[in-house]
C-alpha cells in the first residue's frame, strides 16, 4: 500500500510539472501569432487608407469651367427694371407646344441672359436639352441655341450664361469620357439681327 501511495503521488507530481511546462511555452506561441496578424493588419488599413486618400483628392478635383469664360468681354449695358410685358405667342406660334414651361419660367424668374431676357430650359431626350427666351420689352420668343444640333454625349456642362452677358455657352463638351480635353459649342447674341450666331473659344476663353 505505501508503495502504491509513493507511485500515485510520483505521477501527481510528474504531472502538475508537464502541466507548468506547458502553460509557460504556450502563451508565447500565441503572442507570436497574434503579433504577426497585428503587423499584417496595420499594413493592410495603412494601404486601404492610403488609396482612399488618392480617391478622395481625384473626387474633390472639380474644374469650374465657367471661371475661365469671359462673360464680361460681351456684357451689356445697365439693366432698366421694368415690368415684364405679356408674352407674344405670335412671335413664335411653335412655341405654344411649351406653352407651360415658358409661361412659368416668365413668371418666376428675373432677367438672366442679355440683359433684357428671361429663359427657359428643360430637356428634350437622353444627352438632350431644348428652350427658348422672352424679351421682357416686348415679350417676343426666341430660340435658345440647344436642341439635338447642340447637344454632345460626353457634355462637361450645358447652359452657361449669365444676365448680363451676350454671350451663350450650349455645352462644354468632350469626345470621349476619358479624354481630358474639352471643346465649347458657344454662342454670341446679336441683338440688332436678333439672333445667335457661332463663336470661337479663343474669342471668349480668359488666358
Amino acid at each position: 500500500m505505501k508503495n502504491i501511495t509513493s507511485y500515485l503521488l510520483f505521477g501527481l507530481i510528474a504531472l502538475s510539472y508537464a502541466c507548468n511546462n506547458n502553460s509557460k511555452t504556450s502563451p508565447q506561441l500565441a503572442d507570436t501569432s497574434v503579433s504577426n496578424t497585428l503587423v499584417a493588419a496595420k499594413i493592410d488599413t495603412s494601404f486601404v487608407d492610403t488609396v482612399s486618400k488618392k480617391h478622395d483628392v481625384k473626387d474633390e478635383i472639380e474644374v469650374v469651367y465657367a471661371d475661365s469664360i469671359d462673360f464680361e468681354k460681351y456684357e451689356v449695358g445697365p439693366q432698366i427694371k421694368m415690368d415684364n410685358a405679356p408674352i407674344d405667342w405670335s412671335s413664335y406660334p411653335e412655341a405654344r407646344d411649351f406653352r407651360t414651361r415658358i409661361t412659368e419660367a416668365y413668371k418666376n424668374s428675373e432677367v438672366n441672359f442679355g440683359g433684357h431676357y428671361v429663359t427657359s430650359i428643360f430637356g428634350c431626350g437622353a444627352s438632350c436639352i431644348m428652350g427658348f427666351m422672352v424679351d421682357v420689352r416686348d415679350g417676343k420668343i426666341y430660340d435658345l441655341p440647344l436642341g439635338e444640333e447642340n447637344s454632345c454625349l460626353f457634355a462637361e456642362e450645358r447652359a452657361l450664361y449669365n444676365w448680363m452677358s451676350r454671350l451663350f455657352i450650349a455645352g462644354v463638351c468632350k469626345e470621349n469620357f476619358e479624354d481630358k480635353k474639352v471643346y465649347y459649342m458657344a454662342y454670341l447674341w446679336d441683338e440688332d439681327k436678333k439672333e445667335f450666331e457661332k463663336i470661337e473659344a479663343t474669342a471668349f476663353l480668359k488666358r
